[in-house]
């Protein structure tokens, strides 16, 4: 039992740095650093003090090699996701402000699901008449938007903790299952139903890789150098063109641009897109040989029959601020800062069938680890 007072372990705590490990660490000193640090209260005061970014704490994934769902990235983390069974269809499709989303295309549904704080809800999408999904070519697209935002529409960095108890909505864009049509529509958790649907004319299929979302606009990558812009706000949809350049990912850039990442062999490029200029630019070109070491002495992916489709270097995710890539490598999984080029091994060796994973970042801390 601690006999001092509550604001004197308010003002001890708030001088801590707003680190994972940090936190953890002092939740488990006694009872009442245990609930001031689980406190959403002052977490928002802290990381609003420091001016912290959530960090990035793994990827989830859906691959049946690894035993576990999660992949930690630095410090180790678990989590118990009561509603995620191997023996079901449901699939990650997105992570985003420390929630996560999930698809179970057979049965037409969608899972909102914070690790953190194990809220649930559950979105049916049987209206919407999506394709089904064998095999996970399912010719759809789906985002997870939180709606923790002020009035002037910037994100206010030190309600972010709290976010999980916000408002959210769930976008999706998919094919016609008997005609080239592009469909899209959004559910919101305020109103519970979904938006009109959306249509397009168009003849480009999706590629089954994460849409990214800059602001309140949804971006998913078609087939033949393409990319669906779901204004979520508007209800409108546009295509765009983007660069050839290797395996891509699109991510967010700052100052809310559309951005692009490829790799092209052992060559990393940086693109960001000039909407002005209708056009992309070349922001960065790295040779990732000098970056990651012992790659260049690595065994082709075409010496072992389990990745003969993979290239030398993949970009199987990207964190949804942008700020870090996750690369896919025959001598394991990194992940790569887009700016500082900090280079951190989150998986020590190749994975089969990991060609997609979904970072998770959060304020909080996974409640195992305490």
């Amino acid at each position: 039992m601690s006999f001092l007072p509550h604001d004197l372990h308010l003002e001890i705590l708030k001088r801590l740095p707003p680190l994972p490990h940090v936190l953890a660490s002092a939740s488990v000193v006694c009872k009442a650093w245990h609930g001031v640090v689980n406190d959403p209260a002052f977490l928002r005061e802290l990381y609003r003090a420091r001016g912290a970014a959530p960090v990035t704490l793994g990827f989830f994934h859906n691959s049946d090699d690894l035993p576990h769902m999660f992949v930690p990235a630095g410090e180790p983390a678990s989590f118990d996701h009561g509603c995620y069974d191997r023996r079901t269809d449901w699939q990650f499709v997105d992570s985003r402000h420390g929630r996560v989303l999930l698809s179970d295309v057979w049965d037409h549904r969608f899972l909102v699901w914070h690790p953190m704080t194990e809220e649930r809800h559950l979105v049916r999408a049987k209206a919407l008449d999506m394709p089904e999904a064998p095999d996970g070519n399912n010719q759809v697209g789906a985002a997870l938007i939180c709606d923790c935002a002020t009035e002037d529409g910037e994100e206010d960095q030190g309600q972010r903790p709290a976010c999980h108890a916000s408002p959210f909505r769930v976008a999706v864009v998919f094919r016609h299952p008997e005609d080239d049509t592009m469909l899209a529509s959004v559910f919101s958790s305020l109103t519970g139903q979904w938006c009109r649907m959306l249509e397009l004319p168009l003849v480009w299929k999706v590629r089954s890789e994460p849409c990214t979302v800059v602001g309140n606009v949804l971006y998913q990558q078609l087939v033949e150098c393409r990319i669906l812009a779901f204004d979520t706000d508007l209800r409108t949809l546009t295509t765009l063109h983007r660069p050839r350049c290797g395996n891509v990912r699109l991510l967010k850039m700052d100052g809310g641009v559309l951005g692009l990442a490829g790799v092209q062999g052992f060559t990393l490029h940086l693109w960001a897109r000039d909407a002005d200029a209708d056009d992309w630019v070349l922001l960065k070109t790295v040779n990732l040989k000098e970056i990651i070491p012992g790659l260049s002495a690595a065994p082709s992916p075409k010496t072992d029959p389990r990745f003969t489709a993979m290239p030398v270097v993949k970009i199987i995710g990207v964190t949804e601020e942008g700020d870090a890539l996750f690369l896919w490598t025959m001598i394991g999984i990194f992940m790569l800062g887009t700016e500082s080029m900090e280079l951190m091994k989150v998986h020590g060796t190749a994975v089969d069938k990991m060609k997609t994973v979904y970072p998770y970042a959060s304020f909080y801390l996974p409640a195992a680890g305490w």
